[in-house]
């Protein structure tokens, strides 16, 4: 594995831990308060982290490339935020 290979390993695992951490805190509080735009929020924030997640295990584990890793991972990370725009709309509806 080579040094840049490691560094790309490191920031992965922190953005999976401070994905995972938006998503436990927008399913949190959307099961507190019941509200609609919180459950889409954390479903946008999950979307997006199991998409760096998945492209992480395709590149190193599953060696399927680089190319098709970072395709993987910008089309989930688009659907993620898509659905974290959404929730923003429907929150603002519901105000």
């Amino acid at each position: 594995m080579t040094e840049i290979s490691l560094i790309v390993v490191a920031f992965k695992t922190i953005t999976l831990a401070l994905g995972s951490l938006i998503t436990y805190f927008a399913a949190k509080a959307a099961r507190r308060t019941g509200a609609r735009g919180l459950t889409y929020l954390a479903v946008g924030f999950g979307v997006v982290t199991f998409g760096s997640l998945l492209a992480g295990v395709a590149d190193q584990v599953l060696l399927v490339g680089g190319e098709l890793a970072l395709i993987v991972e910008n089309a989930l990370t688009a659907v993620g935020f898509a659905v974290v725009t959404y929730s923003l709309y429907v929150t603002r509806d519901a105000a």
